[in-house]
Parts: structure tokens; sequence; C-alpha cells
């Protein structure tokens, strides 16, 4: 089975306390980059943070648990056009050249890329669009 991204959390503690809280309803979740974030506190979670991954078929489950726990708000994952959830993200287009200089002097320095150069695509409507919305378009 496939698994996804579920939520970065700051640390370790608050990771754990996440994945308690997934094994008590039944899903399956697994830490990513635990024992990195303890070494490097502090600095952010793009550098830091700990991932939580789920199986895919377990996600939206997972997500509205952790949103009916008020442990996550509610995730953007609309388009504010339309409201559907069928969406992709991209590399915008006028910035790919930019993209790829960011990814080549951060492996140089050892700094994160920057998330400045990623837009949403929505397949439904074909809008673009920076950040999807938590809710649903009326």
């Amino acid at each position: 089975m496939k698994t996804v991204r579920l939520i970065t959390c700051n640390d370790g503690f608050q990771a754990n306390v996440v994945k308690g809280a997934l094994q008590n309803e039944g899903i399956e979740s697994v830490l990513h980059n635990e024992n990195f974030s303890n070494l490097y506190r502090g600095m952010g979670t793009d550098f830091s943070g700990v991932d939580i991954f789920v199986y895919e078929d377990d996600y939206e489950a997972a997500l509205r648990l952790l949103e009916r726990n008020g442990m996550v708000e509610a995730q953007p994952r609309y388009c504010p056009r339309c409201g559907s959830a069928d969406l992709k993200c991209r590399l915008k287009r006028k910035h790919r050249l930019r993209a790829f200089f960011a990814v080549a002097l951060s492996v140089l320095s050892g700094g994160a890329p920057g998330t400045e150069h990623w837009e949403y695509r929505c397949n439904a409507c074909g809008c673009c669009f920076e950040k999807p919305v938590g809710r649903r378009a009326n």
C-alpha cells in the first residue's frame, strides 16, 4: 500500500501524541525525521519537522480525526473558485528557472529552498491559485 504525508509536527513529542491518537482509532502511522528533529531543534518545520505518514486509504479518516480533536486546523484542500478537491500542486510556469537555481543554491548552502515557487491548479475548473481553502465554495 502507498503511504502519504498526513501532517508535519514541530517536534517528536507532538508527533507521538498525534500517532497515539491515530492508533486509538485503529489507523496505522509512521514517523519520519523524528531523530533529526531532536538534533536540529528550533530550525523550523521545513528543516527539522517530524512527518507523520499514513496509508492512502486511511488519509481522509485520519485528517477528520485530527480536525475533530483540534490537533490541526481545517486543512486547505479545496479550490476557492469551484470548491473541488481535485487539486494538483505544481511549479509556477514563470518561476521554473528561478526554482531550479533556488534548489541548486540550497543544496550548496545547506538551507531550505523556500516554497514561493509553487502553485495549485484545479483539475475541475482549471483555475490556478496560491493556496487552497479549508471549506468548499458555496
